[in-house]
């Protein structure tokens, strides 16, 4: 068993480990035993802190989600150039996904629960870069092509994820961000 910490420190410990484990074993192959026991407390002390699995993982959720999505949407509006707004919008995701695997993992790998009431915090993260990029797309393109071209941006960029973190994240989010920066503006001019 581990020390005794005070009960703030103590839900950071729980929600570190927690983070770890969802992202490693997905949703539904995690369990609240697992959390605790990697803890070094009693699932008492877990519950006490968490009333369920799902309250601790909406918890880490809603957290990443946020942290994402803002540091997204503010790095891509700092700039009026479409290119370096997409060059910094994807520069910010790549960056916060190095930074935190773990969280990309919880939220876009493949354990990721795709239950209405799970998938409320990848949604709002999508949702929320979805349009971020329609505001960046081009005005004489119909609602229905600024969604669909916005979602095909945000697959892209979540694919390349998932590949640049399953060969070992070789390249840096610079130089990624750059590239489909280029292939972005590129596609983009061919629909105006």
């Amino acid at each position: 068993m581990s020390i005794r910490l005070p009960a703030a420190e103590r839900r950071v410990q729980l929600l570190d480990v927690a983070m770890t484990v969802f992202s490693e074993h997905g949703y539904h192959g995690a369990s609240m035993n697992d959390v605790a026991k990697q803890a070094g407390v009693t699932k008492p002390v877990l519950y006490q802190h968490f009333p369920s699995k799902q309250d601790l993982y909406l918890e880490l959720v809603d957290d990443v989600s946020h942290r994402l999505g803002t540091a997204v949407t503010e790095a891509a509006g700092s700039s009026s150039n479409p290119h370096e707004s997409a060059v910094q919008g994807f520069t910010a995701y790549f960056g916060f996904v190095q930074s935190n695997e773990r969280a990309f993992r919880l939220l876009f790998g493949r354990g990721a629960p795709r239950e209405q009431e799970l998938s409320g915090g990848t949604r709002m993260v999508e949702d929320h870069m979805r349009a971020t990029i329609q505001s960046f797309l081009p005005e004489n393109l119909t609602d229905e092509a600024r969604t669909l071209t916005a979602q095909a941006i945000l697959g892209m960029a979540e694919g390349v994820c998932r590949d640049w973190l399953a060969t070992g994240a070789q390249r840096s989010p610079d130089e990624i961000a750059e590239q489909l920066g280029r292939l972005l503006v590129l596609g983009l001019a061919g629909l105006e």
